[in-house]
């Protein structure tokens, strides 16, 4: 219970801070979480980036204001735009009419009210996990740089996957360690949400034309998915930070995650591949 009442201080902070800068260091702080965590959680629970909930808050605050006879001008300043442009084209791509239709009519607008987390009663959902110690080993790949905003807009973790063949990726893992599945990394994660997600296998050869990742010694949460990819990994990402870590005294150590894919055909009923969690108790 102490993970969601930091994530609902977090929620206040932000709500605290809407018309200031937000100091993703401070949520950080707030929340106990190793940095950048908090922004891919959030994304995972809310079904919406960090940074889209904010200016979405922002802009059904602009509209109030404006409904209170504040000028286009003003409100942009004080919610952090550029300019009134830049103001009016956001607040049109949201609530589809523009700021100077709210000042002249009734407009109809959305209101995106501040969220919150709880705990449910709805029904008892137990959760298969296997807590494995592991010494260091070395990941070798190929990376990108992007975030939960990026990827849930753009599908660029999907695209890369789907790229891995034509780059020749997948064969150049497939010859360094063929018995061994492949591994999707985050790692490297920012304050700001960005993180470095890598297609890798796990190894003790070299290839100078790959990127080399040294996982440290941790204890690992692991869980199962089984299921159709993506839609069966993402339940089980989300169950992961709404009902094990919240209940379990575990939290995330900060280092590198990732899934492990062992067989082809995720498009399959059975398809079976694995989240791997390092994990710390809650009070270390």
């Amino acid at each position: 219970m102490d993970s969601i009442r930091r994530l609902n201080q977090a929620m206040d902070y932000i709500e605290d801070h809407l018309i200031d800068r937000i100091d993703y260091e401070a949520i950080d702080r707030i929340t106990c979480c190793p940095s950048g965590l908090f922004s891919r959680m959030f994304s995972v629970l809310a079904g919406m980036p960090i940074s889209e909930y904010i200016r979405k808050r922002r802009l059904s605050l602009a509209a109030l204001d404006l409904k209170d006879g504040r000028s286009v001008i003003e409100v942009s300043m004080k919610y952090g735009y550029e300019s009134p442009d830049a103001f009016s084209q956001a607040f049109k791509k949201m609530h589809r009419v523009t700021p100077r239709d709210v000042i002249k009519d009734q407009s109809m607008l959305i209101h995106v009210p501040k969220m919150s987390f709880s705990m449910t009663m709805e029904g008892v959902r137990s959760m298969k996990y296997q807590l494995i110690q592991r010494e260091a080993f070395t990941v070798l790949g190929r990376s990108i740089k992007t975030s939960s905003e990026d990827n849930m807009k753009h599908g660029t973790i999907s695209t890369f996957w789907q790229e891995a063949p034509t780059q020749g990726l997948e064969s150049k893992l497939c010859k360094l360690n063929d018995d061994r599945p492949f591994l999707g990394v985050c790692y490297g994660m920012e304050n700001d949400g960005h993180f470095r997600y890598m297609i890798g296998v796990e190894t003790k050869k070299t290839d100078a034309t790959l990127e080399q990742l040294v996982i440290p010694a941790s204890t690992w949460a692991v869980f199962e998915s089984i299921g159709p990819m993506p839609d069966a990994i993402q339940r089980v990402w989300r169950s992961i930070y709404e009902d094990f870590f919240p209940s379990s005294g575990y939290r995330h150590a900060g280092t590198p995650d990732f899934e492990s894919y062992p067989e082809s055909g995720s498009d399959r009923q059975d398809y079976r591949c694995e989240v791997w969690i390092p994990v710390v108790k809650s009070h270390e």
